[in-house]
């Protein structure tokens, strides 16, 4: 779960700039929190960011979504050079600098990492365990030049970090991801350091980042037969038209044409490695869905591809021949089912279908969201949110968005502490609030202090005469 976030030097963002999922004072709605009996932390499961255009919202999605791949992946974004905040010119050879505080299996950790945009140099990275009042560096690098040090508790009797750390300083890669990566069953045999793999692991699997073009990660979902019908029922009910989702069989080349050259590729590669001797029957609790669905699949493999405008799906059979089908929606139209492709759905469609899986999936998540309200119908928003804090009660579930929709302000619909504005400083920089730090009084008409720009975040014009 995640605690909170912060940035420095990074686009619109200057000074040091924090964002947090901690709960304020506010009693009302306490089924909106995740009290976490291991860590003492009692956090939100929403959190909505406002602020005109401009503000810097999109660049605090970039900044995580920044942290997230660099860890995983061990590389910048193409244009990482040019991110580094512009306000102030020495900014370029400075450090920008990202801080964030997560539970992963029932532990607190804070992990930073400091480095140059510029030239991708890091200049200090630590991974600290904290118990309490307690906290434990596990690891730290303090400069460029300097060692990475290991607490004694992860160093194990014969000391292989230290060597593989050894191996990794010139790599330019986030200790972190390297120890990760290529390193030969190095947790197999070096149990004491198994904190770093779950610090990874919560990164890969429980931090994810949305943009508004982006599919979620998880649309494997949609391979379930109970996923399907719990997909269409949620279509349904936000009044899309859909009546059910059915599948066409296609071809290979069918599936295949609709794709860009990277995905065919990958795609080549995954189905070239699929072994038939794990059987995916047994997939589904590590999926996130009951343990009841186990059995209903006879399929030794089964996986969700993604075009612009179609979905398809793809399973090993017991033939352990591969399948393939496409998605198709079917409507009533006149009392008469009509099946239509994804590419015939609006655009709302498109972009609900993308959100169905958050409220779906029982896996723990950390959703970090740009415009959940891109294309839908503001009335369609409100119920999504709604209808996700009524899922959420008893999961382990998290979604921090950013949105343009005022009608969430809402007493009624959301507490105070889980509103965030995106505003400007005078030097131009992002500054982030909540509610809670404005101390807004509970019988406040959220919306209609905001529209008055009574907090600041919304576009002040200029009368043209």
């Amino acid at each position: 779960m995640l605690v909170n976030f912060s940035v420095t030097n990074f686009l619109s963002f200057n000074q040091k700039t924090t964002f947090k999922m901690e709960s304020g004072r506010v009693t009302k709605k306490p089924d909106h929190l995740l009290e976490d009996g291991d860590t003492g932390k009692s956090l939100l499961k929403f959190s909505a960011m406002f602020g005109k255009n401009g503000a810097g919202k999109t660049n605090f999605v970039r900044a995580v979504a920044t942290l997230r791949n660099f860890v995983l992946a061990g590389r910048l974004p193409q244009r990482a050079a040019e991110l580094w905040c512009k306000i102030n010119d020495k900014n370029e050879g400075w450090p920008t600098d990202f801080e964030i505080a997560f539970i992963a299996d029932k532990n607190l950790y804070e992990y930073r990492i400091s480095l140059v945009l510029a030239t991708g140099i890091i200049t200090k990275e630590e991974l600290v365990h904290v118990v309490g009042n307690r906290h434990t560096k596990l690891f730290y690098k303090e400069s460029p030049q300097s060692p990475y040090v290991f607490h004694h508790s992860i160093k194990g009797p014969n000391k292989d970090i230290e060597v593989l750390s050894r191996t990794f300083a010139m790599s330019g890669k986030p200790f972190l991801f390297s120890i990760n990566h290529n390193t030969a069953g190095f947790f197999a045999t070096n149990k004491e350091a198994l904190a770093l793999q779950k610090a990874f692991l919560w990164f890969k699997d429980t931090l994810e980042v949305i943009f508004p073009d982006q599919p979620l990660q998880e649309t494997s979902l949609l391979r379930y037969e109970i996923c399907k019908d719990e997909f269409a029922q949620l279509l349904k009910d936000f009044d899309t038209g859909i009546e059910g989702i059915g599948l066409e069989p296609v071809s290979r080349e069918k599936v295949f044409e609709t794709l860009d050259l990277r995905t065919q590729q990958k795609l080549n590669l995954e189905m070239a490695l699929v072994s038939p001797i794990i059987q995916f029957s047994q997939l589904p609790v590590q999926m996130g869905l009951p343990a009841n669905t186990q059995g209903q699949t006879t399929n030794f493999y089964a996986t969700v591809i993604r075009s612009r405008r179609n979905i398809f799906i793809i399973t090993m059979e017991k033939d352990k021949v591969f399948h393939f089908y496409a998605v198709k929606f079917v409507h009533n139209l006149g009392g008469k089912e009509i099946e239509f492709s994804m590419e015939s759905e609006s655009d709302g469609t498109h972009r609900l279908f993308q959100l169905l899986e958050i409220l779906i999936s029982k896996k723990e998540k950390v959703y970090i969201m740009d415009e959940i309200n891109r294309s839908l119908h503001p009335k369609l928003t409100v119920q999504f949110v709604k209808k996700y804090f009524l899922n959420a009660k008893d999961r382990r579930i998290q979604l921090v968005t950013t949105t343009h929709e005022s009608r969430l302000m809402s007493h009624d619909i959301v507490r105070r502490d889980e509103i965030w504005i995106a505003d400007k400083n005078d030097d131009d920089s992002t500054k982030l609030f909540s509610l809670e730090d404005e101390q807004v009084r509970i019988d406040k008409v959220l919306d209609q202090n905001y529209m008055d720009n009574v907090w600041g975040g919304v576009p002040v014009f200029k009368d043209a005469e």
